[in-house]
């Protein structure tokens, strides 16, 4: 039978604050490992910053790289595999309030889900800039981000019984061809609709409209890069799908805050300061 953790604990070294009804973590590990079989008892989000690792939950197992964004019901049985060099994430456990208000938005989806590169991946960096505050942290940005973030899941379960079954196709085409020209007439085509149809359903189930899915997979790959490489900003996001530097700037600052000179400086400053201690 597995291990079933409470709130703040995780294996790794693990850095953790209450704060408005959740507990926010920090888990590094520092070299490769695989852990045993577990559960947790609160449900919660999975944001990787660094590193690499697979989780694998029945018969489905989920690669993580940076800003792989997942959330986890309660007492969801997994396991997990670090990569060589280790990793760092971070955790969004929600206690029981906040699983009252996505009962009452719909509840949760039955176990794992993935928040493919969209809005809730850049809220959950909104929230782990508050976890890097400390006491600074301001309990109402956290609550206001909390409750968008338990929207975004129960919309997952509201839709998820639902869709038609072609839209795992059109979803993996766009994952996999996100930073190339995407046009709506060839999705369509490839599984057999109209292109008003598909635009409607997709984000009647996604939530988002098809350019928003593409962009928010862009600007993950864009964050990845940051962190992983020292490579041009120009070279950055030529090869994510972007126009030229100028338009990934103006759309990194729209989404996250800053520009993504200022973010890959701040982050890096974060690890190495971790590194050194």
């Amino acid at each position: 039978m597995s291990i079933t953790l409470p709130p703040g604990r995780f294996y790794g070294e693990t850095i953790s604050i209450p704060i408005s009804d959740a507990l926010l973590s920090e888990v590094r590990h520092r070299v490769g490992r695989d852990v045993p079989p577990h559960r947790h008892q609160a449900s919660y989000f999975s944001l990787l910053l660094e590193g690499a690792y697979s989780e694998t939950v029945g018969d489905l197992t989920f690669e993580y790289q940076p800003f792989t964004f997942i959330f986890h019901n309660a007492l969801t049985e997994h396991r997990d595999s670090m990569g060589p060099n280790g990793c760092r994430i971070f955790f969004l456990e929600l206690l029981a309030p906040w699983m009252e208000v996505i009962a009452r938005l719909g509840g949760p989806p039955e176990h794992v889900f993935e928040l493919h590169g969209g809005e809730p991946a850049w809220i959950a960096l909104r929230l782990y800039h508050e976890f890097l505050a400390g006491d600074a942290a301001d309990p109402l940005t956290v609550e206001s981000l909390l409750f968008e973030l338990c929207e975004h899941v129960a919309k997952v379960h509201a839709a998820e019984d639902r869709e038609p079954a072609w839209l795992a196709g059109v979803d993996a085409r766009v994952q996999a061809d996100f930073a190339q020209t995407i046009q709506l007439h060839d999705l369509a085509s490839q599984v057999g609709v109209n292109p008003s149809h598909l635009c409607r359903t997709f984000r009647r189930f996604r939530g988002r409209t098809i350019g928003d899915y593409v962009l928010g997979l862009r600007m993950q790959m864009v964050c990845r890069r940051l962190i992983q490489s020292a490579a041009p900003l120009s070279d950055i996001a030529a090869e994510s799908g972007f126009t030229d530097q100028s338009h990934l700037t103006h759309v990194f600052k729209k989404f996250i805050g800053e520009s993504p000179g200022a973010y890959r400086r701040r982050l890096r400053a974060e690890f190495a300061k971790d590194v050194q201690a």
